[in-house]
């Protein structure tokens, strides 16, 4: 009998043990090795120089892009069998919403309607890659709410939601969400 207890404290520690090893949030999420690191999303400001801050021309009629460095890396950073390139990551598409900083959502009144864009980049476990990413959509500099903002002083502060969406080179699906900040105003108007 003492020694079925003995043996069931063993199997019971050990199997609590690799319950806790498999707890880890990020890698609940993805089936990969590897996920996609954000290093910085700059924009422009009103000078033209890069900016953690977004500015936009509502009366310019162009899209308004911002540059992203990213990279993936390995959940495991020393992995037994050393890093594999079929942990590299290739970008697919990405996604924009926008927030006011009120906290209104509402497409098309409040803030701009989302989009989505396709991407093709891959990147490579370990090296940054830098990528211009359109933040804002022609279009919508003619559509409510910017459109109102044409020939005023008025500044609309919106969070643009970028979520990213690709896989690894063994094509196990990998996300991650950045932010940042745009100001929309009439440039001329100021």
């Amino acid at each position: 009998m003492r020694k079925l207890t003995l043996s069931l404290k063993i199997v019971s520690i050990l199997t609590l043990g690799l319950l806790l090893y498999s707890c880890n949030p990020i890698e609940n999420d993805s089936d990969s090795s590897s996920f996609i690191v954000v290093e910085s999303i700059m924009g422009k400001d009103l000078a033209g120089s890069d900016s953690t801050v977004a500015f936009s021309d509502v009366s310019s009629g162009l899209p308004d892009s911002v540059t992203a460095t990213l990279r993936s890396a390995m959940l495991d950073p020393n992995p037994i069998n050393g890093v594999s390139q079929y942990s590299d990551i290739m970008l697919t598409r990405y996604v924009v919403t926008y927030t006011r900083s009120d906290g209104a959502t509402a497409e098309g009144s409040a803030v701009p309607y989302h989009f989505e864009s396709s991407l093709s980049t891959l990147l490579p476990v370990g090296s940054s890659v830098t990528i211009p990413l359109m933040i804002v959509t022609d279009t919508a500099k003619s559509q409510a709410p910017l459109a109102a903002l044409a020939g005023t002083t008025d500044v609309l502060e919106c969070t643009a939601r970028i979520d990213f969406y690709g896989h690894d080179l063994r094509n196990k699906n990998v996300t991650q969400v950045a932010s940042v900040q745009i100001r929309f105003l009439d440039f001329p108007n100021l």
